[in-house]
């Protein structure tokens, strides 16, 4: 049964005096004052409870963060691993006053040095170029393709220096364009010992009047076979990023490219 604050009052005045009339329990106002406040501090208490019910319930149904946004987040750790370098998609080629360009057609790329690897791809006209790229610009490249005759020849020198070569209606092996091809290349680091190699086991005595072997001279004699094998011995096999890519013009766009 529930009353209002009028029959309250009303009980609580005649209640809060004696017989003689005096007021012999607390002043009426002052009872319904803290009436008031016990009721506002239950509210709030009560408002209270509610929203840290409601805060826990949402912290229950909130799921928890995959552990790859938090690697995500962190530095890479693979910060000071070597960049793979990236092919041109085009070739130039200047043969007299004919010049022009070829297409990337096939490519592979490696992460070790001092070990020779191979590219096997299809030709497409008598005009096919090679080159190399390198995470160190600076290093030893030897590129080795058949010649004319059948036998492998190769171009050769510091990387950043063209690291390739190419064809054409004169140089294209026989039987180029019968079939797939395949080039070897060497790539060395930079520091690999080629000028002292190539000076010990006497190519470049061949070269200048007075026996001298410096780095030029060196490069030329890197695609021998004794020097490759020397180096490889001496270097081994070391981490380093580089690629191979071979470039061709379509079959119906160059002149002359029937093979004898």
């Amino acid at each position: 049964m529930r009353h209002t604050e009028s029959n309250l009052r009303t009980l609580l005045d005649q209640r809060s005096h004696d017989a003689a009339g005096r007021v012999s329990l607390p002043r009426l106002d002052e009872i319904v004052r803290r009436g008031r406040r016990t009721r506002l501090t239950r509210r709030a208490l009560g408002a209270a409870a509610a929203l840290t019910a409601a805060t826990a319930a949402v912290l229950l149904t909130v799921p928890a963060q995959p552990e790859r946004a938090v690697v995500a987040a962190q530095t890479p750790a693979s910060a000071g691993v070597e960049t793979p370098p990236r092919l041109p998609e085009r070739y130039a080629v200047v043969l007299g006053a004919e010049k022009f360009s070829l297409s990337l057609i096939a490519s592979r790329h490696f992460d070790t040095t001092g070990v020779v690897r191979t590219m096997t791809f299809t030709p497409t006209s008598v005009f096919t170029g090679f080159k190399v790229v390198c995470a160190d610009p600076q290093a030893w490249v030897v590129v080795s393709t058949l010649t004319k005759s059948g036998e492998r020849s190769g171009t050769s020198g510091r990387c950043g220096n063209g690291g390739g070569g190419h064809h054409d209606r004169r140089s294209a092996p026989s039987g180029w364009l019968k079939g797939p091809q395949t080039v070897q290349v060497w790539v060395f680091p930079p520091d690999a010992p080629v000028v002292r190699v190539a000076e010990e086991l006497g190519h470049c005595r061949r070269l200048t009047e007075d026996g001298t072997c410096d780095e030029r001279m060196a490069s030329a004699m890197l695609p021998r076979k004794d020097v490759l094998e020397r180096l490889f011995t001496e270097v081994g096999e070391r981490p380093g990023a580089w690629a191979i890519g071979a470039y061709d013009r379509p079959s119906s766009a160059g002149r002359g490219e029937s093979m004898p």
